[in-house]
C-alpha cells in the first residue's frame, strides 16, 4: 500500500460511464501524487508489460507504414515507369501527391486519433493504406498510380503522428525517446526489408511485373498486421486487461508524477490549440521542415542515389540493406544515450550532422569513388532517422497537457513530413545520376537545423538557470514538482527537458 493510502485511506477511485463497464478510472490530486512513494519493481514491471504488449504491434504497424509508403522507389529499378507508360517528371508528381497528402493529414490525424481513440483508429488507418497498396499493383496509368497514391496518402497521414501521442499516454518521459526510436527504427528496417524483398521478387520472371507482386505482398501483410492490431492494442492504462490493479494505479501515478495533468484526459479544444500561441512552436516547424527533407530522401531515394554507381537493379536493391540496418542500430545507440542522460537536443544536432556530412561527401565524390560513395550513403540513412523519435520526445517532454501534445504533434508531424515535397522536387530525373545540387540543398537544410536546435537548447537552458538563480536551487526538469508539471512553463519552478 503506498504512502497515500496509510493516511488518508485507499486511493479515490471513481466507478466509469458503462460503455467502461468493469474498468476503473483513477484520479489523484497534485498533493497525493507527490506524497506517493512508487515502487521501483512495480513501475519496471508495468513498463516491461508495456513493450511485451505495445512496442511489437506499433513497430510493425509503422514497418509496413514505411513499406508501403517507400516502396515507389524500389519500384522504381523494376519496370514501373515503362508499364504505366510515365514520362518527363511524372514519377515525381506521383511522390509529390503522396507527400502532400501525408503532410497535410497528419494535421488532422491529431485531432481524429485524440477524438476517437488510437486504439481505435489505428487499425482503422492501416486497413485503409493497405487496401490501397494492393489495389496499386492493379494500376494501368499516371492518373490511375496517382489516384491510389493520394488515399494511401491520406490513410497514412493521419496514422503518422497517433503513434507519439499513443505511446506518450503509457511512457514517461525518460522512457519515451527508446520507445519512439524502436518504433521509428521500423523505417529503416523496412528498407532493408524493401531491399531483400525487391532483390528476391524481382528476379521472378512470369506474367507479372515484378513490381506488382512487390505491392500485392507487402499491401496483404499490412491488412493482417491491421487485423491483429485491433485485438492487442489497448486503451488507456488504468483500462488494461493485462496489469493488475496495484500495477494499473502505479502506471498512472508514473504519467502524472512525470509530466502529465491528467491521463486520459478528455478532448479540450482550448488546450489543443494552445502550443499555436507559443513562439518556440514555429521554430519547431522549421526544424521538423529540416530534418524531414533529410529523412524523406532517406525513405525513397536510397536506391536512385546506390543506382549512381552503375549496378543492376537487383544488385542496387540488394545494397540498400545495409545503410538502413546500420542506421537501425544508430538510432538505437543515440536514443539509449539519449535517455541515459535525459537530453534530447546534442544528439539532435549530432544526427542532422551525420546526415549533412554524408550529404556533402555525396555531392563532392564523382560517380567513380563506389566506396566513398557507398559510405556517405551509410552516413546519410544513418543521422536521417534519428530526428523523428527524438524531436517527438522533446517537445512532447516539455508540453504538460495531453490535448495540447496531439496538436503539436500533429502539427510538427505535418511540417516534418513537408519535408518530403521538397525532396520529391529536388531529385530529379535531369539531376541524375549526380543529383549535385539536390544534395546540396539537403546538406544546407541540415545546418539550418542544427543552428535551430542549438540555439533553442541555449534559450531552455538559460531560462532553466534563470529560473534556478531566481529560486535559490539548482533543479532539473526531473526535480520539478507534478503540481508544476501540470501548469507548464508559465510556473516559475517549471524546468525545461533539454
Amino acid at each position: 500500500m503506498s504512502s497515500v493510502d496509510a493516511e488518508k485511506g485507499p486511493s479515490p477511485v471513481v466507478e466509469v460511464d458503462a460503455v467502461d463497464e468493469g474498468r476503473r478510472e483513477y484520479d489523484f490530486t497534485p498533493e497525493e501524487v507527490d506524497a506517493y512513494e512508487l515502487d521501483p519493481e512495480v513501475s519496471k514491471a508495468v513498463r516491461r508489460a508495456y513493450d511485451r504488449r505495445i512496442m511489437p504491434v506499433i513497430f510493425f504497424m509503422y514497418l509496413f507504414s514505411a513499406l508501403d509508403r517507400g516502396n515507389l522507389g524500389n519500384a522504381k529499378t523494376d519496370t514501373l515507369e515503362q508499364d504505366l507508360h510515365l514520362v518527363g517528371n511524372q514519377y515525381n508528381n506521383v511522390l509529390t501527391v503522396l507527400s502532400l497528402m501525408f503532410a497535410t493529414m497528419a494535421i488532422c490525424g491529431g485531432f481524429v486519433t485524440k477524438r476517437f481513440g488510437p486504439p481505435r483508429m489505428l487499425p482503422i488507418y492501416m486497413l485503409g493504406w493497405g487496401s490501397m497498396a494492393m489495389i496499386n499493383a492493379a494500376v494501368k496509368d499516371y492518373g490511375g498510380i496517382v489516384a491510389v497514391r493520394f488515399f494511401l496518402g491520406t490513410f497514412e497521414g493521419f496514422f503518422g503522428p497517433s503513434v507519439p501521442i499513443y505511446l506518450s499516454s503509457f511512457y514517461t518521459r525518460g522512457e519515451l525517446a527508446k520507445r519512439l526510436a524502436i518504433w521509428y527504427s521500423s523505417t529503416a528496417l523496412s528498407g532493408a526489408f524493401a531491399g531483400l524483398l525487391s532483390y528476391g521478387i524481382f528476379q521472378i520472371k512470369g506474367s507479372m511485373s515484378g513490381w506488382r507482386i512487390l505491392f500485392l505482398l507487402e499491401g496483404g501483410l499490412t491488412i493482417c498486421v491491421a487485423i491483429i492490431a485491433i485485438f492487442i492494442l489497448p486503451t488507456y492504462p488504468q483500462y488494461v486487461d493485462f496489469l493488475t490493479p496495484k500495477q494499473k494505479e502505479a502506471a498512472v501515478m508514473r504519467l502524472l508524477k512525470d509530466a502529465s495533468k491528467r491521463v486520459d484526459a478528455p478532448f479540450n479544444a482550448r488546450e489543443f490549440f494552445a502550443p499555436a500561441k507559443e513562439w518556440k512552436f514555429y521554430v519547431f516547424i522549421i526544424f521538423a521542415l529540416c530534418y524531414g527533407t533529410a529523412s524523406s530522401t532517406a525513405t525513397t531515394f536510397l536506391p536512385q542515389l546506390i543506382g549512381r554507381f552503375g549496378f543492376s537493379k537487383v544488385k542496387t536493391n540488394l545494397y540498400t540493406v545495409a545503410p538502413n540496418v546500420v542506421a537501425a542500430l544508430y538510432l538505437y545507440l543515440l536514443a539509449f544515450m539519449s535517455d541515459k542522460v535525459r537530453q534530447r537536443t546534442p544528439f539532435l544536432a549530432l544526427a542532422l550532422g551525420t546526415t549533412m556530412i554524408g550529404c556533402i561527401m555525396l555531392a563532392a565524390l564523382p560517380l567513380s569513388a563506389t566506396g566513398p560513395g557507398y559510405f556517405a550513403c551509410f552516413l546519410i540513412q544513418c543521422g536521417a532517422f534519428v530526428p523523428t523519435s527524438l524531436f517527438h520526445s522533446w517537445h512532447n517532454n516539455n508540453d504538460p497537457s495531453e490535448n495540447g501534445r496531439a496538436f503539436r504533434t500533429g502539427f510538427l508531424t505535418f511540417s516534418a513530413n513537408a519535408g518530403s515535397l521538397i525532396s520529391s522536387n529536388i531529385f530529379l530525373d535531369s539531376w541524375a545520376p549526380k543529383y549535385t545540387k539536390a544534395l546540396i540543398i539537403s546538406a544546407c537544410l541540415q545546418v539550418l537545423g542544427i543552428t535551430l536546435v542549438l540555439s533553442m537548447r541555449t534559450y531552455m537552458a538559460l531560462d532553466n538557470r534563470r529560473r534556478n538563480r531566481k529560486q535559490g536551487v539548482n533543479w532539473t526538469s526531473k526535480d520539478v514538482p507534478t503540481a508544476v508539471l501540470a501548469e507548464g512553463p508559465k510556473n516559475p519552478s517549471f524546468r525545461h527537458f533539454l
